[in-house]
């Protein structure tokens, strides 16, 4: 099945949308929690906790998801291919790790901090599952948020991930 020029269009604008949508969304994330929340009081503490659980759960997953819909039309439906440049291979990559990573470790972790930030003293140390789960979510959604960007370079500079001839 190939798409029609104009088809093509609209999956690109589709595609680029999807994938600004879960890029913004991640920066956001990434800078709610490195730099808001540690500033905040208990009620806030609680609350930008619950608005990055809602990002996560209404905005980057369903673009993530959409994302991941547009790449297999991409791939199935033009003349892209699965695998025909190596950095397509390389955005593949980045797409299912991001899915994944993100589904069974970034997102069971930032699930379980607004519960136990909600009766947070912030007097007192933190208890030691919230500061373990905060502290991955922190630095590994900014790795993610980087695999994203680089997806984005990917796709702007081509590169090749050819064997150099000898």
């Amino acid at each position: 099945m190939a798409l029609s020029a104009e088809s093509q269009k609209h999956l690109k604008l589709l595609h680029i949308l999807l994938a600004s949508t879960w890029l913004s969304s991640a920066l956001t994330l990434t800078l709610l929690l490195a730099c808001a929340l540690p500033r905040a009081g208990a009620a806030d503490r609680h609350g930008i906790l619950l608005a990055a659980k809602f990002i996560d759960d209404w905005i980057i997953i369903p673009s993530a998801m959409g994302l991941l819909a547009t790449s297999i039309v991409y791939s199935a439906a033009t003349n892209w291919g699965w695998f025909r440049h190596g950095w397509i291979a390389a955005k593949w990559i980045v797409i299912v790790y991001g899915i994944l990573f993100g589904t069974f470790f970034l997102g069971p972790r930032l699930n379980s901090l607004p519960p136990i930030a909600q009766g947070l003293d912030l007097a007192a140390a933190p208890p030691a599952p919230y500061a373990a789960n905060l502290a991955f979510v922190r630095g590994w959604g900014a790795f993610q948020f980087a695999t994203l960007i680089a997806a984005y370079a990917f796709s702007v500079y081509k590169f090749r991930f050819r064997r150099k001839a000898k």
